[in-house]
């Protein structure tokens, strides 16, 4: 899955969370002091990225994750991560 693949199913799960446009959903948003997120919502949306993508964001990765394009890369580099150890990364 590239980037911009992970990017339109992490915009979809933001948009279920702001309350903002869809299009305002670019890659340099902050979650919090853009979008108007919590933490409970940020947890949420990491729960959802996680059962999305298949795969375990730590809390410590989860606070690093500031902006949209955070949260590409970090889902980009553990899909890489898992299909170099030879792990499934299922998509759902």
């Amino acid at each position: 899955m590239d980037k911009m693949e992970i990017q339109e199913k992490i915009v979809t799960i933001l948009a279920r969370h702001a309350s903002v446009n869809r299009s305002a959903l670019t890659p340099n948003k902050d979650l919090k002091l853009d979008l108007g997120l919590d933490s409970l919502d940020v947890a949420e949306i990491v729960y959802e990225m996680e059962e999305t993508f298949g795969i375990s964001i730590p809390d410590e990765s989860a606070v690093r994750i500031q902006k949209i394009s955070d949260m590409v890369d970090f889902v980009h580099e553990k899909m890489a991560e898992s299909s170099q150890d030879g792990l499934s990364v299922q998509e759902r």
